[in-house]
């Protein structure tokens, strides 16, 4: 009788560290292939305050994280409105009578691999580079992005690269076209 009750606690004592190992290997997968998206603009400014056609403006999307990331939704906004364009936010942000014209990549819907720099916009007549850079604080741009496993994170250019925690990204009538 003790020898069978000593099985009994040893195959349970042995299921529950096998159990143990199974919940500390999943954590290990899924710290593998975290992603991580920083969102940043980088500006060149003539130091000839006056000369603002050398100015330069491009607006980036980083995966610094180690695992790929899957940008699920991404948004543009000017003084908290959503904009569905580059264009139509950099006019509400410098007048609307401006042609703004622009290169752009698009990542909204799109897997960005580790250590990828995605250049989301990058303008191309420069004259306009300074009235934007001054108006940047009315400016914002998020992205939620997800892992393979379906943890998902939403981060902002305002955020300073800190991504928050979320249940899911859903795409509505805000979310960017581009």
């Amino acid at each position: 009788m003790v020898v069978g009750v000593s099985a009994v606690f040893i195959g349970v004592c042995a299921l529950v560290v096998s159990l143990y190992e199974a919940k500390l290997m999943r954590e290990e997968q899924r710290s593998a292939v975290l992603p991580l998206v920083e969102l940043s603009r980088s500006h060149y400014v003539n130091p000839n305050e006056g000369d603002t056609a050398k100015w330069r403006l491009s607006l980036q999307a980083q995966n610094v994280g180690i695992g790929p990331a899957r940008v699920m939704d991404f948004r543009v906004m000017v003084d908290g409105e959503a904009y569905p364009t580059w264009r139509e936010a950099m006019q509400a942000l410098i007048g609307p009578e401006v042609d703004v014209r622009y290169g752009q990549s698009t990542i909204n819907g799109r897997t960005i691999p580790p250590e990828r720099l995605v250049t989301m916009f990058d303008l191309s007549n420069t004259e306009h580079a300074g009235a934007i850079i001054r108006e940047f604080d009315r400016l914002d741009y998020e992205a939620c992005f997800c892992s393979v496993f379906d943890e998902c994170w939403t981060t902002s250019y305002s955020a300073f690269g800190a991504a928050q925690p979320i249940a899911d990204c859903n795409r509505d009538d805000g979310s960017f076209m581009e």
